[in-house]
């Protein structure tokens, strides 16, 4: 089932219009709870992060059309804080498109993203009940394609830090279009994460590179997700692959598939389970 989140688009602040990335790095350092930012159409060039939080009820929103461009010397757009809405723009050019790092309850709607050397959006470093929404992923791993996940949930164990699982957990993915011309999954959902929900996306394989063993659409390595109704084509080999990571001790159980749709599996199957331990069996219903 979609989780109920406490995220809320009622804004009672100040409206803060700019149209240079001068003017937006002011905006993001200035900004408080219930403001807006509003980008005029034009190209954004710079090191944006935001980290200041807005309050329940009362997010920050970044908003602007699809003509509204942002770009980054390293990460497209740095969000590091709580309860903020994303929408309407793009972001693009950049090594990382967005990235999340402990932060919670922000909505990402009606974005687009491309042409990203490496992942298009990760959630990662205990970013928690978040929703992607309505959203574009397309050209990501242009310079790494074996790191070009569209969706990227977690942290491998290999960087989780001091030892701990990244609990980037009760994410959703709702009603997305992910690809072509992503290099690795569309969504990699990763060990020690949980409890997340995707659902009513749609994929397209077509330009998967098979680097770093990409060879689905999703791969699921955390436990708990309900994965349903969502349709892909065009993958190299499955549509949806469950995968318990040794390292961690940890991954793979626990989850529902339900109702998914694939065209193209002609290689392998619409959903593999390769989970051999699992005390909570994953549930799969195609």
């Amino acid at each position: 089932a979609i989780l109920c989140l406490s995220v809320l688009t009622v804004s009672t602040g100040k409206t803060i219009d700019v149209s240079t990335a001068k003017e937006l790095l002011a905006a993001l350092k200035d900004v408080s709870a219930g403001d807006v930012i509003a980008l005029a159409d034009g190209e954004y060039h710079n090191k944006f992060i935001a980290n200041t939080s807005g309050q329940e009820g009362k997010p920050i929103t970044l908003q602007g059309t699809k003509k509204a461009v942002i770009s980054g010397y390293n990460y497209g757009f740095w969000l590091q804080a709580d309860h903020w809405v994303l929408k309407g723009f793009t972001v693009t050019n950049s090594n990382k498109g967005i990235v999340l790092d402990g932060a919670n309850h922000n909505i990402l709607e009606d974005l687009e993203v491309h042409d990203i050397k490496q992942e298009g959006i990760h959630f990662r470093k205990n970013s928690a009940d978040n929703i992607l929404r309505e959203s574009y992923v397309h050209k990501t791993g242009t310079g790494s394609p074996g790191f070009g996940e569209g969706v990227y949930i977690g942290s491998a164990v290999s960087n989780w830090e001091d030892n701990k699982p990244d609990k980037s957990d009760r994410n959703q993915v709702l009603n997305n279009r992910i690809g072509p011309n992503v290099a690795a999954e569309e969504i990699d959902i990763k060990e020690g994460s949980c409890c997340g929900v995707i659902k009513n996306n749609v994929f397209d394989g077509t330009g998967m590179s098979g680097e770093n063993y990409a060879d689905s659409w999703i791969d699921v390595k955390g436990d708990g997700y309900t994965i349903e109704d969502n349709t892909g084509e065009h993958t190299l080999l499955d549509g949806i692959q469950i995968h318990q990571i040794a390292d961690a001790n940890m991954g793979g159980c626990g989850n529902k598939i339900i109702h998914d749709k694939c065209k193209g599996t002609v290689k392998g199957k619409c959903v593999n389970d390769t989970s051999k331990t699992c005390k909570t069996k994953n549930i799969i219903e195609e």
